[in-house]
């Protein structure tokens, strides 16, 4: 019994140990790259993966700006285009506005990599890379 009980915490703790996978992904219209690695050395992160045709993704963005204007100081929030071409992101900033980074999952290689098989997913990822939130709507406090 006792075996079970020490089996079954471990498996819990790992759940909550998951590590994020690094990534490096190109800034929507700039020429450099936002690296995870790097960014999280500073403060948390926060990850949204989004698309144009997504309504719920768009739904979200007041939430998602609330709380950057709430821990934008503690967090940098960071949205991940999934895999569209540049003018339907451009047509959906026209339409929708938003204040975090911008990055494109050109093909979905990373999105795909660590299942993000449907939109939208956030992620907020701690400063040793352990995800410490992830699910289909942004968390109610950071």
């Amino acid at each position: 019994m006792k075996g079970l009980i020490i089996l079954m915490m471990s498996f819990s703790l790992n759940a909550y140990a998951e590590k994020m996978k690094d990534f490096s992904l190109p800034l929507y219209s700039e020429s450099k790259n936002f690296h995870l690695q790097e960014e999280v050395k500073k403060k948390k992160v926060l990850l949204n993966f989004w698309a144009s045709w997504c309504t719920s993704c768009a739904q979200e963005i007041p939430k998602l700006e609330a709380l950057k204007a709430q821990y934008g100081d503690k967090v940098t929030f960071v949205a991940i285009n999934a895999g569209e071409k540049s003018n339907l992101i451009e047509r959906f900033l026209r339409k929708y506005k938003f204040s975090y980074l911008l990055v494109k999952d050109d093909e979905r290689l990373y999105s795909k990599s660590i299942g993000v098989d449907s939109l939208p997913v956030t992620i907020v990822v701690d400063e040793e890379m352990n995800i410490i939130y992830r699910d289909i709507v942004p968390p109610k406090e950071l």
